[in-house]
């Protein structure tokens, strides 16, 4: 099927351009310093507990970075199947490349930085962020990949777009990467990591903003799927708090007040975009670009 006028001028037409100019390698981030800082870390904050808190929070990046890219593909899938554009299926294509390098990049840092293996991010998916991040993304979108019934389809799509972009990328994800820069940045700590938060952060601004489209697209054409947009947030929401709440400890690295505010604008605002609000402005959305 060829693509037409419509979908060369579409929103994810452009975010595919964009995504291919901003490419970038795990490979060529320097890690050297970050070596050497993370053993003084270790060493002259036992009180602050700073070394435990950067090995939660990127075990939590770790874990739910490899979630989204194991997961990524039902949509892509739904997308081909309902014929719902070749410009959206376009944008996943580069969306789950960006993911895998997104788990590249923490499992060369944990292999290189920390000298652990990945297996010990485990240790830190307590219930709230193991159900967000893995197993509730992991249901709807098996769901999704089993839907054959043209009407279903496009509704459990709805859903897991929710989930995946709306849930886990805008609130949890993006929240989780500004606050964690920015923490370090602070104190001039670890820049292979922030540089990886910084651009990590900047392609899901993209992963957001297709979100953001696709579910004002549906639930203009089929506004009973506002409800399903809405119910999806509110059973997500205790676990995205929960999971900020994490990080509450008697010397919190990052700011749990800031990342709060953060996680439930960015709800307000994908959720608008759900129940009939304005479409999203791509500029703004990818600012971070």
């Amino acid at each position: 099927m060829p693509m037409t006028a419509r979908e060369l001028d579409s929103a994810y037409y452009a975010l595919w351009r964009k995504a291919k100019q901003l490419a970038w390698d795990p490979a060529d981030i320097d890690l050297s310093a970050d070596r050497a800082q993370w053993a003084r870390i270790k060493t002259d904050y036992p009180e602050e507990r700073y070394a435990e808190q950067i090995l939660k929070l990127t075990s939590l990046f770790y874990q739910g970075e490899e979630s989204v890219t194991k997961t990524l593909a039902p949509l892509c899938s739904a997308i081909a199947r309902g014929g719902y554009g070749l410009d959206k299926e376009l944008f996943l294509t580069s969306q789950l490349y960006e993911e895998a390098k997104h788990f590249e990049f923490f499992v060369r840092y944990f292999a290189e930085v920390f000298e652990v293996d990945g297996s010990e991010t485990q240790a830190y998916m307590t219930p709230a962020p193991q159900a967000v991040l893995v197993a509730d993304l992991e249901e709807v979108t098996d769901r999704l990949r089993r839907t054959e019934d043209p009407i279903a389809l496009k509704a459990t799509f709805a859903e897991a777009v929710t989930h995946y972009m709306g849930v886990v990328e805008a609130m949890l994800a993006r929240t989780g990467y500004v606050g964690a820069h920015d923490a370090l940045a602070t104190r001039g700590w670890l820049p292979g990591l922030q540089e990886g938060y910084r651009l990590i952060r900047r392609d899901e601004g993209r992963h957001v903003a297709f979100g953001m489209h696709c579910i004002a697209e549906l639930t203009a054409e089929h506004p009973e799927y506002r409800s399903q947009v809405q119910a999806t947030f509110e059973k997500q929401l205790p676990n995205v708090l929960a999971t900020v709440q994490e990080f509450d400890y008697p010397h919190p690295l990052v700011d749990l007040d800031k990342l709060t505010a953060y996680a439930l604008a960015q709800y307000e605002r994908f959720a608008a975009a759900g129940l009939g609000g304005d479409a999203p402005d791509l500029d703004a959305l990818t600012a971070d670009d």
